[in-house]
């Protein structure tokens, strides 16, 4: 067996190479970007102002008042959006500001038009815009009716100009609180993308990216993708040193956006805040206000076809991945991140799909150096080595005296053991993978779709990473 210092001194050949083991993986949020949707809130107030002076005189004024703007994503192909309560609920009366509004017109004096309750110099206006403002009763003489306009932008390439309508399915106590929000109109066929919603925050969950939109989608304006850490990890606070980028992201409209955990590409919740403070609402939230509204998260056959593609697209099996996406486009022609892929992939189908040598320890675009992968794979491969060649050596040396068919050694039985989790993609040997078959190499090369490294045949863990594959 390796002793725990070959371990260490393996890991810490990887170190000396300069390289990072902190995770922000290429490609982690290619299963949420789809499903990444804008909101936005306005408050129509319908306002009746009487002037009871001499003959009563009625002044109607209808204003259209911002509530809030932010990020959400969709739960299910039919509509279902949740975002930040805080977004699509005014902190703020809007008939105080309609109050102000109408009493300015009409008496044609200077009041401002905000949300606060102002006073007037002349006692006689001073009182009667005290009885316009709110609460209404018996003595209001401004009559009031607020009805809220929500809107969901989808990321669509053609985006939906006027976007969809949505009613508010269940609000949430406080600003960061989940709201669940359902498309009226324009997702009746049921194919809209969602994101992978996970089912618990872990406790060790760290390395996230924030996917918001901090402006109406389109092919020029994707989401923004900010990278972060959980401190403590699996809490619900980033890091004191993110602060101001975060702060940056919230106020371009990102209240409300995904949190996705990159180890899994999963939503574990979404985030809210300002002033340098950002809280991270737990995805068991997320499903509590889900289930208050009598709704359940789940995917639709979009997001199936768009994520059998995926796991092609990013182990550069471009001639296999590119079937599957035309079929996306086929389901959901308006799908921003397949058309996206697909012109990546006509463009590279020839390209072989091994990566080339690299010659410069330049870090990629996610913040890790493309040397990784190989450190850590030597280092991999010399544990898996140091493990083996014992074991087998000592069942040559039993061979003769105890022929009889022997238990799985423990590596064996690691590799052999059933597992569920990432899903192993199946890309011929005409892919440019290598070698024609061979009696031992059925004719398939298997990926992990989790980190894009070879698997063995008989391998059920990648070697990389240490997801599980499925056959």
């Amino acid at each position: 067996m390796p002793r725990p210092h070959h371990l260490l001194a393996g890991l810490g050949v990887v170190a000396s190479l300069g390289l990072t083991m902190h995770p922000h993986p290429s490609g982690s949020t290619d299963r949420v970007t789809p499903g990444t949707v804008r909101v936005e809130a306005r408050a129509r107030v319908s306002i009746n102002l009487s002037d009871d002076r001499g003959k009563i005189r009625n002044f109607a004024r209808e204003y259209e008042i911002p509530v809030g703007e932010g990020s959400g994503f969709t739960v299910t192909p039919d509509g279902v959006v949740v975002t930040a309560t805080g977004v699509v609920q005014a902190g703020r009366d809007p008939l105080v500001y309609a109050a102000n509004r109408v009493f300015a017109e009409y008496f044609k004096v200077k009041v401002p038009a905000d949300f606060d309750k102002h006073r007037l110099d002349d006692p006689d206006l001073d009182g009667r815009l005290r009885a316009c403002y709110p609460p209404q009763g018996r003595d209001s003489i401004c009559l009031a009716t607020v009805t809220t306009k929500i809107t969901v932008f989808p990321y669509a390439d053609p985006p939906a100009p006027e976007g969809y309508p949505a009613d508010l399915l269940h609000p949430g106590s406080s600003a960061g609180a989940p709201a669940v929000l359902k498309i009226t109109k324009g997702a009746e066929d049921g194919t809209l993308p969602t994101v992978p919603l996970g089912t618990t925050l872990a406790s060790g969950v760290e390395s996230v990216d924030v996917a918001g939109l901090p402006s109406r989608p389109s092919a020029k304006a994707p989401p923004k993708l900010q990278t972060a850490h959980l401190d403590p990890p699996g809490g619900r606070t980033f890091k004191a040193a993110e602060r101001d980028k975060l702060d940056a992201f919230l106020d371009d409209d990102g209240n409300g956006a995904a949190v996705v955990d990159d180890a899994r590409s999963e939503v574990v919740g979404l985030i809210t805040g300002g002033d340098g403070v950002q809280t991270l609402t737990p995805v068991e939230d997320v499903r509590a206000a889900l289930v208050a509204a009598g709704v359940t998260a789940r995917r639709g056959p979009v997001d199936t076809v768009y994520e059998t593609a995926l796991g092609s697209f990013h182990n550069k099996a471009y001639t296999t991945a590119i079937p599957v996406l035309e079929q996306v486009l086929r389901l959901r022609p308006d799908h921003a991140v397949a058309q996206d892929h697909l012109r990546v992939a006509r463009a590279n189908r020839t390209a072989p799909t091994t990566r080339p040598a690299a010659s410069a320890p330049a870090k990629s675009g996610t913040g890790v150096p493309p040397m990784l992968p190989a450190a850590i794979g030597v280092v991999a491969v010399g544990v898996v080595v140091a493990v083996a060649a014992p074991l087998l050596l000592r069942r040559r040396r039993q061979g003769a005296s105890a022929p009889e068919e022997r238990p799985p050694d423990a590596v064996t039985a690691a590799f052999a053991r059933p597992a569920q989790g990432t899903q192993a993609i199946h890309v011929t040997a005409g892919e440019g993978q290598g070698a024609p078959p061979t009696a031992t190499d059925p004719g398939q090369t298997r990926f992990c779709t989790q980190c894009g490294m070879r698997l063995g045949q008989a391998h059920r863990f990648c070697g990389f990473c240490g997801n599980p594959s499925d056959r």
